[in-house]
């Protein structure tokens, strides 16, 4: 228990994944002996845990404390850090994080069957300085990254990610995405493209979109609109089947609903079979997105870039949600009653702190000494600690 830290928790969870596979497919893989690909996803959760916000403080951090030097496989030098997250393809640490995603997946409660297929698209930018990153065009004299995520509505957490510059419009970032069949995605406006979400029925998924008010659309029938319950929060106006001029042979369905400060909700989907509150309500779920990138800044270092080139900012993003993704499965599996926030910021307050040092009856040692047993393949008797 000396030697157990949150950190040491994190990482021996992320050795358990194969992740070095990936990495290794590349040819010149072989010749990043100081730094490998899993080493490197590993430092980038270290960084996320500690207080630092510079590459020195990880550096410091590797040779300062024992378990983590020994958890890391050695220290790490600065230059050999900065030339990783230089020349590190983000393709290949998505990828690396995707498989982090895959064997945690079961760890993470759903918050329920209603909307399981449901997922929620939405972009975020990052302001950066144009002077310091000449690749992240955005405005004249600004500049910024976009990212663009998709996520998990009953989960929370991310499916896929794409990294642009700011330029790049909605729909185009988004055009990098891949859809599952008979999910239903959640957009706003400014995804509403024809040939976009064309491509997304054809791959056998359905989308819900709000719908803009300047685009032409002809009302093929009317359908009798139910009351909404006074718990909705929202006033149900119109359920129309309609076609667009610039999508001909396509019937969709345009529901209205009114805010309680009058404000008029159009929303567009091919979902016929949900009744008009429903799709309302799945579109109001789509501000869980908006919650999620805050709360991601907030809790994570990603809006300061560790590395000016365009592959730095992607790759350390990919080390934030790596981390994030195994943090919210020790959370959930852990028995910790309190929010996720607590648990998050208590263990980067603590993540260099041996468990043996925390008070003995916190909650937060009860959890982190279950996660312990989870690890080692210990059957799983979890209890509730607040």
């Amino acid at each position: 228990m000396e030697s157990i830290t949150v950190i040491t928790l994190l990482l021996r969870a992320i050795d358990r994944v194969q992740i070095q596979a990936v990495f290794d497919r590349d040819p010149y893989e072989s010749r990043r002996t100081a730094l490998p690909g899993a080493r490197l996803v590993k430092a980038l959760v270290v960084y996320q845990m500690i207080k630092s916000p510079r590459l020195r403080g990880l550096v410091r951090v590797s040779e300062d404390h024992t378990a983590v030097q020994t958890a890391l496989g050695g220290t790490i030098a600065r230059n050999t850090l900065s030339n990783a997250l230089q020349h590190r393809d983000p393709d290949q640490m998505i990828e690396a994080w995707l498989l982090v995603w895959h064997s945690y997946l079961p760890w993470i409660a759903r918050m329920g069957t209603k909307f399981a297929r449901l997922a929620i698209v939405d972009a975020s930018l990052i302001p950066l300085s144009l002077a310091a990153f000449d690749w992240a065009t955005y405005r004249k004299k600004r500049g910024a990254a976009k990212l663009t995520a998709v996520l998990e509505w009953a989960r929370g957490i991310p499916q896929q990610l794409v990294v642009t510059t700011g330029r790049v419009h909605d729909v185009k970032g988004a055009a990098k995405l891949t859809w599952s069949a008979h999910w239903t995605y959640i957009f706003d406006r400014a995804y509403l493209g024809f040939d976009f979400l064309a491509g997304l029925l054809e791959a056998g998924a359905h989308f819900v979109v709000r719908f803009k008010d300047r685009v032409g659309y002809r009302v093929l029938a009317r359908r009798p609109v139910a009351v909404a319950p006074a718990t909705a929060g929202i006033r149900l106006r119109s359920d129309w089947r309609v076609s667009l001029p610039g999508w001909p042979g396509v019937v969709l369905r345009l529901v209205s609903y009114q805010l309680p400060d009058g404000k008029l909700i159009r929303v567009l989907t091919d979902r016929f079979d949900l009744q008009a509150l429903s799709v309302a309500q799945l579109y109001k779920e789509r501000w869980k997105i908006e919650n999620w990138w805050k709360w991601l800044k907030a809790t994570y270092k990603i809006k300061e870039p560790l590395g000016r080139s365009a592959a730095a900012l992607p790759v350390q993003i990919v080390g934030a949600f790596v981390t994030d993704l195994v943090m919210r499965a020790f959370k959930h599996s852990s028995g910790f009653t309190s929010s996720l926030y607590e648990f998050v910021t208590r263990c980067q307050e603590v993540s260099l702190t041996a468990l043996s040092q925390l008070p003995k009856n916190s909650a937060l040692r009860q959890a982190l000494e279950a996660i312990l047993k989870l690890l080692n393949g210990q059957p799983r008797h979890l209890q509730l600690v607040a």
